[in-house]
């Protein structure tokens, strides 16, 4: 659901919306500055929301309000609390008020502009005849404006509802990734983990006379490698968090907690119906309506049909993109598959280790390895998990008026 109200119902702010523990941002400017100010200075743990009290039930605002980060709530976050967000739906009601919703007082508020620079003429000789000629180019400009516009709040309605679209597009993919460096955080431990193994084992094997000072400092060498890969995959997730929370309305240096990733819904996987979804994509997508908007608007017969060829080619773009993000989706399905079916015999693996090691078949070290391998498996499994979230919800965008259409 979009922020904006077409119907152009100014969206108050109240007082009681939202407490977090002095932890989301006030980004928000109103044209009531003073009384959010205010607000502000006697209340500072409370920060203002888009949308006023009433617009939501109070499990919804107490969903919001806590200190915790969920996938699911990251839209209605976005739309309440996204610092660019709110300062579109200022900038929308600021332009319904100097120029109204049609077409036509749109041109009808170039021409009174044109109506006022005109009156400033003062007719007088010398510099005033320079100052007269400049008004007069400007007005005339604004006059030509009015004949050629073909914007109005309809077009930048759904101009700033595909902005606030793409911000929660963004915070989706930010939350994701953050849990898939997580992943690569544990196999980077682990690799470390092994590394250092490696290690001891190189140095009792120098001592045996097995490997040289040289060939034990090359292992050493990989360990502190790998140690500076860990450092800077958490360093990573820390930014990845940071983007993630500020956009969703907290401060950089807030700390709420963030859920897991949903598992991908399968059942869902299997109803996508490719055909309907794409007569659905094409109508929901933003780019097709509001190029077809300026179409109704355009009063000009070679203007009209520019911008009917660029609506069959957004047509035919946003089917395009629908049908990538579905093939996309299909091949991270199928990588999940492949996935679930590797760590299955890595499990099988492990167990047959596990039985050799207790009948003294094998070393400690080459059980660990079997381990080890199994636990990347795991690993890869629910990093394949989120890649597959990933494309669904690509495709899902991509139905919601999201394809790509340009």
């Amino acid at each position: 659901m979009c922020a904006f109200n077409y119907k152009g119902f100014y969206v108050e702010t109240a007082e009681k919306h939202k407490q977090r523990g002095a932890s989301k941002s006030k980004a928000y400017e109103l044209a009531a500055l003073s009384l959010a100010m205010a607000l502000t200075l006697l209340t500072p743990m409370k920060v203002l929301a888009s949308s006023p009290e009433f617009a939501r039930s109070e499990d919804e605002w107490n969903r919001l309000q806590d200190d915790v980060l969920e996938y699911e709530e990251i839209p209605d976050l976005i739309q309440e609390y996204n610092s660019t967000v709110q300062s579109n739906q200022y900038e929308y009601q600021k332009f319904l008020k100097e120029y109204g919703r049609t077409r036509e007082d749109i041109a009808k508020a170039y021409r009174d502009m044109a109506d006022d620079l005109e009156a400033g003429m003062t007719g007088e000789d010398g510099v005033a005849m320079i100052s007269d000629f400049q008004l007069r180019q400007q007005a005339d400009q604004l006059r030509e404006q009015a004949d050629d516009n073909i914007e109005d709040s309809r077009i930048m309605y759904l101009t700033y509802c595909k902005a606030e679209a793409s911000l929660a597009m963004s915070a989706q993919s930010y939350f994701i990734s953050y849990y898939r460096k997580q992943l690569e955080l544990l196999t980077a431990q682990e690799d470390r983990n092994q590394l250092a193994k490696n290690l001891e084992l190189a140095k009792v094997q120098r001592q045996a006379g097995v490997l040289t000072d040289a060939e034990v400092l090359a292992v050493q060498e990989k360990v502190m490698t790998q140690e500076k890969t860990v450092t800077a995959v958490e360093q990573q997730i820390e930014n990845t968090r940071q983007k993630l929370i500020v956009m969703c309305g907290w401060n950089s240096t807030d700390q709420p907690e963030l859920t897991d990733a949903p598992m991908p819904d399968m059942p869902e996987l299997d109803a996508i119906d490719l055909d309907a979804d794409r007569q659905a994509a094409i109508g929901n997508n933003y780019t097709v309506r509001i190029n077809r908007q300026k179409l109704e608007n355009s009063l000009n017969a070679d203007q009209k049909a520019s911008i009917q060829r660029t609506v069959d080619g957004n047509v035919r773009q946003a089917g395009v993109s629908l049908t990538g993000a579905w093939q996309s989706l299909q091949s991270a399905r199928r990588s999940y598959e492949q996935a679930v079916s590797d760590a299955a015999a890595s499990e099988r693996d492990l167990a047959l280790a596990g039985a050799k090691y207790s009948a003294g078949m094998i070393t400690a070290y080459d059980y660990e390895t079997a381990r080890s391998d199994f636990t990347e498996k795991q690993y890869a499994i629910r990093s394949i998990e989120l890649d597959l979230l990933e494309a669904l919800e690509v495709y899902r965008w991509n139905v919601n008026g999201m394809a790509s259409a340009e």
